[in-house]
């Protein structure tokens, strides 16, 4: 096993039981996230994003960085995006996962009914991640590359927050991270 699967897997087993206030552990959300991608027909990739979207809170518990709070680090997006893209994960994998926060702020803001269904916990770390976005940011947003994918990826997280869904267990997700790696 690679010294970045190694990391990976650590990360998971060191970090993945805390729930950041939410109903199910973080190793369970990652798994649910990224078999609710396999489940509904997306590529690869997309599960990989799924399953790796929320690995920066465990990077920032990890080295204690500052801002670290009960609901995980408010910038653990580009926090995993920074550790994905330098262990040569796709463009598009880090692209995903460091808008994963954004999009949350983009549909606050332009999707009625959007803030009632968020969790307790996602409120308040919208809370964090500076809010809704502005008339302006909403207009700027809409012409990002990807925004379909970048949004699927958001529902997809919304959704995985159940404490009993049948998933790939972390063997699986570690396997196809090194078959990612290998092949690009």
């Amino acid at each position: 096993m690679s010294d970045i699967i190694k990391e990976i897997e650590a990360l998971y087993l060191d970090y993945g039981s805390q729930t950041y206030e939410e109903k199910c552990s973080q190793l369970q959300h990652a798994q649910q996230c990224g078999t609710l991608a396999i489940e509904q027909g997306f590529d690869d990739e997309l599960a990989l994003a799924a399953f790796l979207h929320d690995i920066g809170h465990f990077i920032a518990q990890r080295n204690n960085t500052k801002g670290f709070t009960d609901f995980g680090h408010p910038a653990h997006d580009n926090i995993g995006a920074a550790f994905l893209a330098k262990h040569g994960f796709s463009r598009r994998i880090v692209m995903l996962v460091k808008e994963h926060v954004k999009v949350k702020r983009y549909l606050a803001a332009s999707q009625p009914g959007y803030l009632e269904q968020l969790s307790h916990a996602s409120k308040i770390t919208l809370t964090q991640q500076g809010g809704a976005m502005t008339a302006q940011e909403v207009e700027n947003y809409q012409k990002i590359a990807h925004l379909k994918d970048i949004l699927t990826l958001r529902t997809l997280d919304d959704s995985g927050k159940l404490p009993q869904m049948t998933c790939k267990p972390l063997s699986y997700w570690l396997i196809q991270i090194a078959e990612h790696l290998r092949c690009k």
